[in-house]
C-alpha cells in the first residue's frame, strides 16, 4: 500500500464485472455487488502481519481487512507467503482478506498470464474463506505493470461470485487526475492519503481546496493512517485505517473518537 503496506503502507480496490473470455473487458456492476460494499461498516481496520485480537471491536461500527497473503513476482515465478500471525475477530465482523502483490527490486518479473492466473486463484481462495466477504488487492503497480494489473483484476473478478467484494488499494496519485482507474473491474478503490511521498503536498492542497478524486469509484472510500492527519471536507467516505503493530482497545477507541470528529468536520 502506498509504496508498501508492509513497510509502512500507503495504498483499498471499484465495481465492474469482466468477461472470463476477454481479460480486461468490463461491464456495469450489478446491484448485488454494489450491496457488498454498502453492507460494510463505516470503518475498516487494516490488520497487517502482527498478532491481531479484535474480538473486543463492535462489528456494527468496525470491520477488518486482514492481510491474507503476500505474493512476490520474481521472473516467471510467484512466491507466496501466507499470513503467519494469529487473527481473532468478533462473531459477525465484516471481514475482507487482502492480497499484497510485490515486485522486489531487481526481480525482473515476467508479468505473464501464468502469473496472473496463479494470483487470481490465490485471491479467489482468500475470498472463499469462511466468514470472508471478499478480497482486496494491494499492488503499487508501476506504470509499466498497469496492463498486467488490469488483466489480473479481470481474472480475479471472473473467479469470484457476484456476491463477493473485489476491492483494490490505490495510490492517491492514481485517483487524482489519472484516468487509468476508470473501467477497472473492481467494486471499490481505496485512495491512500498517507505516506504519499513526493505527491503529498500537491494532493493535500488539492483536497483542502475542495477537489475530489477523479474516478467515481474512488469517492466512497478513503485510506488513512491512525497516526497521520486525515483529510477534511470529504463527506460520506468509508475509512480504511492502517496502524503499525497490533490493534488494541485503546487504539480502536482512538479510531472511534477520531472518526466521530472527522465526520463532524467533513459535513
Amino acid at each position: 500500500m502506498a509504496r508498501t503496506l508492509t513497510a509502512a503502507l500507503a495504498a483499498t480496490f471499484l465495481f465492474l464485472a469482466a468477461s472470463p473470455a476477454v481479460p480486461g473487458a468490463a461491464v456495469r456492476a450489478t446491484p448485488a455487488r454494489r450491496h457488498t460494499v454498502a453492507a460494510l461498516p463505516p470503518v475498516m481496520l487494516w490488520a497487517w502481519e502482527y498478532p491481531q485480537d479484535l474480538r473486543f471491536a463492535d462489528p456494527a461500527r468496525v470491520g477488518v481487512a486482514s492481510l491474507g497473503a503476500t505474493a512476490a513476482l520474481v521472473g516467471d515465478d510467484v512466491r507466496v507467503t501466507m499470513r503467519r500471525q494469529p487473527l481473532r475477530l468478533a462473531p459477525g465482523a465484516a471481514h475482507v482478506r487482502v492480497l499484497r502483490v510485490e515486485l522486489p527490486r531487481g526481480a525482473k518479473p515476467a508479468l505473464s498470464e501464468v502469473q496472473a492466473a496463479r494470483l487470481a486463484r490465490l485471491a479467489a481462495g482468500l475470498a472463499r474463506e469462511s466468514g470472508v466477504r471478499g478480497v482486496q488487492l494491494d499492488f503499487d503497480a508501476p506504470r509499466s505493470a498497469r496492463p498486467f494489473y488490469r488483466r489480473l483484476l479481470a481474472r480475479v473478478r471472473a473467479e469470484l461470485p457476484d456476491t463477493s467484494l473485489l476491492a483494490m488499494t490505490a495510490l492517491a496519485s492514481w485517483a487524482m487526475g489519472d484516468a487509468w482507474l476508470e473501467g477497472l473491474p473492481v467494486d471499490a478503490a481505496v485512495p491512500m492519503v498517507f505516506r504519499m511521498g513526493a505527491d503529498a503536498g500537491r494532493i493535500r492542497a488539492a483536497l483542502t481546496a475542495g477537489r475530489d478524486f477523479t474516478p467515481e469509484r474512488a469517492r466512497g472510500n478513503l485510506g488513512v493512517d491512525l497516526d497521520e492527519p486525515w483529510p477534511r471536507f470529504l463527506p460520506g467516505r468509508r475509512l480504511w485505517i492502517f496502524v503499525h503493530g497490533s490493534w488494541t482497545p485503546a487504539r480502536v477507541e482512538r479510531v472511534n473518537r477520531a472518526w466521530a470528529q472527522w465526520k463532524r468536520d467533513s459535513t
